[in-house]
């Protein structure tokens, strides 16, 4: 992530590490008389190794080199969404935390089924360090974002229909290669055109696993489930699917992302959803739409802060984008 002090938009001035300065400073301006009988504070012990008394002092630099960016990251988001949350008078309650934490369970469960889902909030609480601290501050950043996002955050008519065709539509197990070289993609036609039909498929499927710079080459160039109607996959690739039988190669295609070919392996044919598939389907668009304009909005956010960092520690770790 780039470090965002160019935009001159907003400006968070954030003292918290620098509290200690400002305290100083303020000791300064007192009575020398009451600065020569006043006793430095015991230093914060926090750990023992041994017996051995460990600060907070002493891990103060690590920890900001760490996890600093992200902390701050968090602190400006607090900031920047509580003051939206005001101005437009809007109130975060309980109901909406709660709802917050049954969504992130719900996302959990969809990960994995056979886990209990206490089992995998706990696992992922502790793997993102959403700690007591951290996670009820998550909770309610996540339902600041989501409150200020939903007039914007809905999907329209034509978007669930579309949605309802990739997800109910006919679907084809196809295998994709992409080459940035025209010239490889024609030799790779020609050698498989040559075989027998039940080898082509696996010689294929070696040079997508070899070759193939798309994204499916480690999986053989296998995309087990492709709806023609998906608007992600460009129209050159989907009109050739949809031209083709199982078994068939196509030309080579020229793509943004290079040259493209695609063996088709089988055809699926539409489905006829339920009432409460048609349901879940409309409430996962509505979700994903959702988390796609709070991330917008929150990115806006970040970019209209302008932050001063002045820790060293903290400030490498801001300015490397660790």
């Amino acid at each position: 992530m780039p470090t965002r002090s160019s935009n001159p938009i907003g400006r968070i001035v954030l003292i918290a590490l620098s509290l200690g300065l400002l305290a100083g400073c303020a000791q300064s301006k007192r009575d020398p008389a009451h600065l020569s009988t006043q006793s430095d504070p015991a230093p914060q012990i926090i750990a023992l190794i041994e017996g051995r008394p460990i600060t907070r002092s002493q891990i103060e630099d690590d920890l900001s080199e760490r996890a600093g960016r992200q902390a701050l990251i968090d602190l400006i988001l607090d900031h920047q969404l509580e003051t939206q949350i005001r101005q437009q008078k809007l109130e975060i309650t309980q109901a909406d935390l709660a709802n917050e934490e049954t969504l992130f369970v719900r996302t959990l469960i969809a990960i994995d089924p056979s886990v209990p889902a206490s089992e995998l909030l706990d696992t992922l609480r502790s793997s993102k360090g959403l700690g007591p601290s951290r996670y009820p501050r998550f909770l309610r950043r996540n339902a600041m974002l989501r409150k200020l996002v939903a007039d914007i955050g809905s999907p329209s008519e034509l978007e669930y229909a579309l949605s309802e065709r990739i997800a109910f539509g006919p679907t084809y197990r196809v295998r994709l290669f992409v080459s940035d070289d025209r010239q490889s993609a024609i030799e790779l036609r020609q050698r498989v055109l040559a075989l027998a039909p039940n080898a082509q498929r696996w010689v294929f499927a070696e040079a997508c696993s070899t070759r193939s710079i798309h994204p499916s080459a480690p999986r053989g160039g296998l995309i087990p489930k492709l709806s023609i109607a998906d608007p992600s996959y460009p129209s050159i690739l989907t009109q050739a699917i949809a031209d083709a039988h199982p078994g068939e190669l196509s030309a080579v295609l020229s793509t943004d992302a290079g040259y493209a070919l695609v063996l088709i392996e089988s055809q699926a044919s539409a489905t006829t959803p339920t009432p409460d598939q048609i349901r879940s389907m409309r409430a996962q668009l509505a979700l994903r739409k959702q988390r796609i304009e709070m991330e917008r909005l929150a990115d806006e956010l970040l970019d209209a802060a302008q932050v001063i960092v002045t820790d060293r520690a903290l400030n490498w770790t801001w300015t490397s984008g660790k």
